[in-house]
């Protein structure tokens, strides 16, 4: 799964499991910090991950100021996914591209990408038959 984790949270979570390094982003995604070479048992990173992985993560990090990701919890990738499951949902219905568009507020475009994709995503699953 760390192959999922943008940036940072990736190396984060070699050091110390997928886990922990999504802790780090639920109490820090969005924002920059900045690791200190040693924290006490009050900071906010052995808070997240406790005092051994916290150590672990300084080793590599410490000194360091990083951007953290927000790791797919973000407000704007919720809103990617709910204007997408809307879409999915006006598609049930048998409206069109056109409607779908002016109602959920994106172009025509967006929904001819989404469709393509999902079509993509259903014959990666079923395989190739040659």
């Amino acid at each position: 799964m760390s192959q999922l984790l943008p940036g940072v949270l990736a190396e984060i979570a070699e050091l110390v499991g997928n886990a922990k390094a999504l802790q780090i982003a639920a109490h820090a995604g969005g924002t920059r910090v900045y690791f200190p070479g040693k924290v006490n048992s009050d900071h906010w990173l052995v808070q997240c991950v406790g005092l051994e992985d916290a150590g672990k993560i300084l080793e590599r990090f410490g000194g360091d100021t990083c951007d953290i990701p927000q790791a797919g919890h973000g407000s704007f990738a919720l809103l990617r996914r709910r204007i997408a499951q809307r879409i999915h949902q006006l598609e049930a219905e048998s409206k069109s591209s056109k409607d779908i568009a002016r109602e959920v507020g994106v172009s025509q475009r967006t929904i001819h990408r989404l469709r393509k994709a999902r079509r993509r995503d259903r014959e990666d699953k079923q395989g190739s038959l040659f």
